[in-house]
């Protein structure tokens, strides 16, 4: 159980007494710089305030200044715009003020923005891609008619890379902007944008692997569409960055950095001391090089750690059973710990077939959340799933005891659990 006896030594250290909120996502940015072949990683400042969720960045062309989306409001008229941070002077300003979402924001060099713009009502269904004036005004859409695009990367003359939802994983897609037409070249990529490879017509893009997390790094031939293999990512992350002109490649997990040249292995390259990076993704590098944005949410998500003992091969009793041990010894009082993620975590074992974990993880998620409908009847789900026909019946009985039907959600997810029980598709 090391890496949990690690985990837990570090959340007992820096656990605080505040009740927990929201917890906000912070961007913050290290300097770059190399001494031959070595590289140095420089004291990360952090740009935003705890204000809010702060991603998606992406530098200016001249890599100065960066855009990003934030979601600063609060309540059921919440929305993300887009953002901009000058880093000489940390002046922040916001670009946008509409009452879509803006998200994945990118600038070009004449200054105008490229966003997704979405509205939960119809998101999928219309908007998608679209241009906006300097002053953050929206002037077109980019694709031709609405579109699935989650992410994007702009590979110029109108053309895009797509990052679109397919069932439960993304599809990576080609738009080309003389045909209008998109072809997918590949699935089972996580919810980011295409990375554009330094020097190359290419892009690098990370295929999903398993509920073990050995995850493999992709690259694209834009000319021939031909795809190979690049090497595996850090166990169990997703978001790489490219150090322009050194062929490296930066990924994070935890609070340290790590990098790998060619054909290397990754290396750790820096352990960040600070508190807020305890959960740290090495999202963009500059167009020189000489900066990097990661970003990392202020207090550690209990999910990853739990998701990141599974992946290190230690079972789902042995992760629950830490884990409860955590809870009676008050040392997550610095965690978020939130319900869905958990739940979220026994869905895709339950996805891959690893049913005693998932059975574990979802008991789990019903202790730490014993009132809630939504918990039980996952659980009940994952019951279902392994065979077990008799405990899913209990598990959504008890789901409709506990749910209030206040809502037309809950009374929608009441119904839902009738049917289960009385066996309706």
């Amino acid at each position: 159980m090391r890496l949990l006896t690690a985990a837990l030594l570090l959340l007992a250290a820096q656990q605080t007494t505040t009740a927990q909120g929201p917890n906000p996502l912070n961007l913050w940015v290290a300097d770059l710089t190399w001494t031959g072949n070595r590289l140095i990683v420089g004291t990360p400042v952090k740009l935003t305030n705890d204000n809010g969720s702060n991603s998606q960045p992406a530098f200016t062309p001249d890599g100065r200044a960066i855009v990003f989306s934030a979601s600063r409001d609060t309540g059921a008229a919440a929305r993300s715009d887009i953002y901009r941070i000058e880093l000489a002077t940390r002046v922040e300003t916001r670009v946008t003020q509409t009452p879509e979402n803006e998200n994945s924001p990118t600038v070009n060099e004449r200054g105008e923005y490229v966003a997704v713009r979405w509205v939960p009502a119809t998101l999928f269904k219309e908007f998608g891609i679209w241009r906006y004036a300097p002053d953050g005004t929206p002037t077109r859409g980019e694709l031709p008619a609405p579109d699935t695009t989650g992410y994007y990367t702009p590979l110029g003359d109108g053309n895009y890379a797509l990052t679109r939802p397919k069932s439960r994983a993304f599809t990576l897609g080609l738009f080309d902007a003389k045909s209008g037409a998109i072809v997918d070249v590949d699935s089972g990529i996580p919810a980011l944008p295409a990375q554009l490879i330094p020097g190359q017509r290419a892009l690098s893009y990370v295929r999903i692997d398993s509920a073990d997390g050995k995850h493999m790094l992709r690259r694209i031939d834009l000319a021939t569409r031909r795809t190979t293999d690049l090497g595996s990512t850090v166990v169990g992350r997703t978001a790489h960055a490219w150090i322009p002109g050194r062929n490296t490649i930066l990924m994070a997990k935890g609070n340290t950095l790590y990098a790998r040249a060619a054909n290397d292995a990754w290396r750790p390259v820096r352990t960040f001391d600070e508190a807020d990076l305890r959960n740290a993704s090495a999202y963009v590098v500059s167009p020189q090089g000489d900066k990097l944005i990661l970003t990392s949410p202020k207090r550690l998500g209990f999910a990853t750690v739990l998701r990141d003992s599974l992946e290190a091969g230690h079972s789902g009793a042995s992760v629950a059973a830490m884990a409860m041990k955590w809870r009676d010894a008050e040392q997550l009082t610095s965690v978020d710990v939130t319900e869905n993620p958990i739940s979220a975590l026994g869905d895709s074992r339950v996805e891959r077939k690893r049913f005693v974990d998932a059975l574990a993880i979802h008991t789990l998620a019903t202790t730490f959340f014993p009132r809630s409908y939504r918990a039980v009847g996952r659980l009940g789900d994952a019951q279902r799933a392994a065979g077990d026909s008799t405990a899913a019946i209990a598990s959504w009985r008890k789901a409709l005891e506990l749910n209030p039907r206040a809502t037309d959600a809950e009374r929608n997810a009441a119904l839902a659990i009738e049917k289960k029980i009385s066996g309706q598709p």
